[in-house]
């Protein structure tokens, strides 16, 4: 049975078969909604539109791409750049208010610093 025709027969193994339940908490495109919503209230506007439309695009790739994994590690990247654009990030906000950028220091790095103290 041909699959041809019914958008199972993408590049880079997208949707090459065909989609399963997920738990919707582990979906990227609700957020990235969510996180749109939230933007637009703040003054996103008309001029913003393809930036929004490639987050959806890249959360949906990643939401449904058979190997997760792939497309967390070369996709995500991709997507949290552009979230990046559209001041969706911690440190981009903390940076537009001109207050400290968190650094994001794990435990490993803290305890490096204490010990070189």
């Amino acid at each position: 049975m041909s699959r041809q025709g019914h958008g199972y027969d993408t590049p880079r193994g997208h949707l090459t078969e065909p989609p399963r339940l997920r738990d919707a908490r582990e979906l990227l495109a609700p957020a990235i909604e969510e996180t749109i919503d939230a933007l637009m209230d703040k003054g996103l506007g008309p001029e913003d539109a393809a930036a929004v439309k490639l987050a959806r695009r890249y959360a949906d790739v990643i939401d449904t791409h058979k190997d997760q994994a792939w497309a967390i590690r070369w996709i995500g990247p991709l997507l949290l750049d552009v979230l990046e654009s559209l001041g969706a990030t911690p440190a981009v906000r903390a940076k537009q208010k001109g207050g400290p950028v968190p650094n994001g220091e794990n435990r490993l790095q803290a305890l490096r610093a204490a010990r070189r103290a």
